[in-house]
C-alpha cells in the first residue's frame, strides 16, 4: 500500500515539476505571452479580470458552449476543472466541487438562488438540467468557499449560470437530438425599443427512456419559457426585470411493474435596479421563485399505493454598493434579507398550518415551515501596489433558528511579473440545515410491505469549514500552467442515523434521522497545462489529485475520485465559414463507491461546422470506447447532433 501511495506522490510531483519547466523553457522571440481576457464578477462581486483576483475561477463561454455541442447546463460543464458531476441514479447529476457534498455547493441564475429540494440527498441534483442552457450565455465556476459573500451552502464553491442579454433584433432556431434526449429551442431578441430592449426564450426538451439495472430514468417532456427585458432609465441607471417558468412531466419504471410520476413547475420573476456613477456602482433588487412537485407513485395493478406533494418557496431582497474609495482601495458592500418556505406532505404534522389533503383514496397531513436570514457583508480589494493585491471580506449572517454566524476570508495575488503569479487564500464558511433537515418527519411507502420513515433534528447545527489553498499560474509564450494546492477541514457534518427492523403484519421498516455525525478532511492538488501548437490548435492537459476522508473513521469519502487526468485538444481554423472541435480523453482512476475502487477512462470528440454567418451545426460522440460500468450510471457510448438557423 505505501508502495502505491509513493508511486502516485511521485506522479503528482512529477507533474508538477513538468508544468514548472515548461513555463521556465525559453519562449520564442517572436512570441507574446498568451493572455486571459475573461472578466468575471461572481469571486469579488465585482468585474475583475481572472489574473488577478485570488480565487480559482473558470468560465465557460458562450463560445465554448456552442463549440461542445452541449445541450444542456451538464453537457457544458463536462470539461470544468475538478468538477464531479457523475450520474446519481435516476436523481439526476452530482454538483461536488473540490470534493465537497453535492449540497455544499451553491448554484446561482444571474446571482439569485433558486427555489428547490433541500436535503443532502436531493439538494442541487437535479438544479442543471432545470436551466435553459439556449438562454446561458456563460458559466463562472469558483472553486473553494466564498461563505464571507454568498453566506450559507457555498462550502465547496459556487456555480453562477450567467443569462444572455438583448443584442440586437434577430430570431435563433436550434434543433438538437441525443441519446439522452431532442430539444428545440426559439430565441427572439427583440432590440431596443425605445428605452426598452427585450428578449423571449423558450426551449422544449424531450428526455429519452432508458433502462437500468432495476429501474429507468426520469423521462418525458420538459419545457422552458423565459422573458426578460431592460428599461434604459436614464444615462448609467437601469431596470432589469425577468419572468421565467419551466415545466416538467417526467415518470420512471421499476422491475416491479410499479411507475412513479412527476409533475413538477417553477416559477421566478423579479426586479434589479442598477446604477454606474463616478465612483463605482450599486443594485438593488428583489426577486420570488417557487418550485412546486407533485409525486405520485402508481402500482403494477393499478392502484397508487403512495403519493406526495411540496412547495419550495424563496424571497430574496437584496442589495449592493461598489465604491472606489482611492487608487488604492475598492471597497464593496451589501446586504440581504431571504426567506425559506416549504409546505408539504413529508412534514406530516411537524409544522405550522397543519391541514389534511386526500388523494388517490390516500389521507396525508400536510404543513408548513419558514426560516428567515438577514446578512451584511463588506469587501475591500486593496491594491497594495502594481504587484500586490489583498482582498479582505467578511459577512455576518443572522437567522431566526440558529443565531449569528460569521464568515471571514482573506485572498492575496501576488504578480512576480507580467507573467508569472502567486495567490492564496484562506476562510471560514458554513452550511445552515434545511428546513426539511430540521423538521422532516416522512413517512413513504414505496410498496406494500416497505415502510420508509425519515425524520428531521431541530438540534441540528450548521456544518462549518476552514479552508485554504494556494496557487502558482503563469503563461510564457504559447505555454500556460497553474498548480493549486487545497485543504478542507469541514465539522459537524449532517448525516443520517440509519436502522431497519422487520415488524410483523408491516414489513421492513427503515428508520432515518438527521444528525450531526461527521467531520472530514478533504486536501488535494489541481494542475493543469497547455500549449497553443499554432492558431489553430491548442493542447491542454489536467490533473486533480482528490484525498476526502471522514476525521473519524479514516473512511474515503464515497462518490469521489482519488484521481482524475484528462488530456484535450483544440482546433479552431477561425474562419467566418470553418469548423472547430474538441478530442478529449478523461482517465478517472480510484473512484469510491459503496466501498469499491472503480477505474475507467472515456474517449470524446465533438466537432462543429459554421457553415455561413446564419447557420451552424455540430456532431459528437461521448465515450466513444463504450465503456459501461452499471453501478456508476456509466451507460456506454452516447451521440449527440444539432443545428442553430438565425434569422
Amino acid at each position: 500500500m505505501k508502495m502505491r501511495q509513493n508511486r502516485r506522490k511521485g506522479k503528482v510531483a512529477l507533474l508538477s515539476f513538468g508544468i514548472m519547466a515548461v513555463l521556465s523553457l525559453p519562449a520564442y522571440a517572436e512570441e507574446e505571452p498568451y493572455q486571459f481576457s475573461e472578466v468575471v464578477v461572481t469571486a469579488t462581486r465585482t468585474k475583475q479580470n481572472v489574473k488577478d483576483i485570488p480565487a480559482s475561477v473558470e468560465v465557460i463561454t458562450r463560445q465554448d458552449i456552442e463549440t461542445m455541442g452541449a445541450d444542456s447546463v451538464v453537457a457544458a460543464l463536462k470539461l470544468a476543472m475538478n468538477l464531479n458531476l457523475s450520474e446519481a441514479g435516476m436523481t439526476g447529476n452530482q454538483v461536488s466541487l473540490r470534493g465537497m457534498n453535492t449540497n455544499q455547493s451553491l448554484i446561482l441564475i444571474d446571482g439569485r438562488r433558486m427555489a428547490g429540494e433541500d436535503t443532502g440527498s436531493t439538494m442541487n441534483y437535479y438544479e442543471l438540467n432545470r436551466i435553459n442552457i439556449n438562454n446561458v450565455e456563460r458559466i463562472e465556476i469558483v472553486r473553494g468557499p466564498v461563505s464571507s459573500l454568498y453566506g450559507s451552502d457555498a462550502l465547496g464553491g459556487v456555480i453562477n449560470i450567467i443569462m444572455r442579454k438583448s443584442e440586437k433584433p434577430q430570431t435563433t432556431v436550434g434543433l438538437s437530438n441525443s441519446s439522452k434526449q431532442q430539444n428545440a429551442s426559439f430565441r427572439f431578441d427583440l432590440g431596443k425599443e425605445g428605452k426598452w430592449s427585450w428578449v423571449v426564450d423558450t426551449l422544449f426538451t424531450e428526455i429519452k427512456e432508458r433502462t437500468r439495472t432495476d429501474s429507468t430514468n426520469m423521462y418525458g417532456p420538459r419545457q422552458f419559457y423565459n422573458i426578460s427585458g431592460t428599461y434604459d432609465m436614464s444615462e448609467g441607471k437601469n431596470l432589469d426585470v425577468f419572468y421565467e417558468r419551466m415545466s416538467e412531466h417526467l415518470k420512471s419504471g421499476f422491475t416491479d411493474g410499479s411507475r412513479d410520476y412527476y409533475t413538477n413547475t417553477r416559477n421566478s420573476y423579479g426586479i434589479n435596479y442598477r446604477g454606474i456613477n463616478s465612483r463605482g456602482n450599486y443594485e438593488l433588487r428583489t426577486y420570488f421563485n417557487q418550485l412546486e412537485k407533485n409525486n405520485d407513485t402508481l402500482l403494477e395493478g393499478g392502484t397508487y399505493s403512495d403519493f406526495d406533494r411540496a412547495k419550495y418557496k424563496t424571497w430574496v431582497v437584496d442589495g449592493k454598493n461598489t465604491v472606489k474609495l482611492d487608487d488604492e482601495h475598492v471597497l464593496t458592500f451589501g446586504g440581504e434579507y431571504r426567506s425559506s418556505e416549504y409546505r408539504g406532505t413529508r412534514l406530516e404534522d411537524n409544522g405550522d398550518h397543519a391541514s389534511t389533503i386526500i388523494e388517490h383514496g390516500i389521507s396525508k397531513p400536510i404543513s408548513e415551515k419558514e426560516i428567515k436570514y438577514q446578512a451584511a457583508y463588506v469587501q475591500d480589494e486593496w491594491t497594495v501596489n502594481n504587484k500586490l493585491l489583498i482582498i479582505p471580506s467578511l459577512r455576518y449572517d443572522n437567522s431566526n433558528k440558529f443565531g449569528d454566524d460569521f464568515s471571514p476570508k482573506i485572498g492575496m495575488t501576488y504578480k512576480m511579473d507580467n507573467n508569472y503569479r502567486f495567490k492564496a487564500n484562506f476562510g471560514k464558511g458554513f452550511k445552515a440545515p434545511s428546513v426539511s433537515e430540521l423538521y422532516m418527519q416522512m413517512t413513504h411507502r414505496p410498496i406494500p410491505n416497505m415502510t420508509v420513515i425519515v425524520a428531521g433534528n431541530p438540534d441540528l447545527k450548521p456544518e462549518k469549514s476552514t479552508n485554504y489553498d494556494i496557487s502558482f499560474e503563469g503563461e510564457r509564450g504559447s505555454d500556460f500552467g497553474k498548480v493549486t494546492y487545497f485543504y478542507n477541514d469541514v465539522t459537524d457534518l449532517i448525516g443520517t442515523n440509519d436502522t431497519m427492523s422487520y415488524i410483523p403484519g408491516t414489513g421492513m421498516v427503515y428508520n432515518s434521522k438527521y444528525i450531526n455525525i461527521d467531520k472530514a478532511k478533504i486536501r488535494g492538488i489541481e494542475l493543469e497545462a497547455g500549449r497553443h501548437l499554432n492558431d489553430k490548435f491548442t493542447l491542454k492537459s489536467a490533473y486533480n489529485y482528490l484525498d476526502a476522508e471522514n476525521s473519524k473513521t479514516h473512511e474515503r469519502l464515497s462518490s469521489r475520485a482519488k484521481n482524475r487526468y484528462s488530456l484535450q485538444l483544440h482546433y479552431d481554423d477561425i474562419q467566418d465559414t470553418g469548423i472547430s472541435g474538441i478530442l478529449w480523453h478523461e482517465w478517472v482512476r480510484d473512484y469510491r463507491y459503496v466501498e469499491t475502487d472503480y477505474n475507467y477512462n472515456t474517449l470524446n470528440f465533438v466537432i462543429n461546422k459554421k457553415w455561413n454567418d446564419k447557420y451552424d451545426s455540430y456532431f459528437g460522440i461521448d465515450n466513444i470506447l463504450d465503456k459501461k460500468i452499471d453501478a456508476l450510471i456509466l451507460e456506454g457510448r452516447l451521440w449527440r447532433f444539432g443545428m442553430n438557423i438565425t434569422i
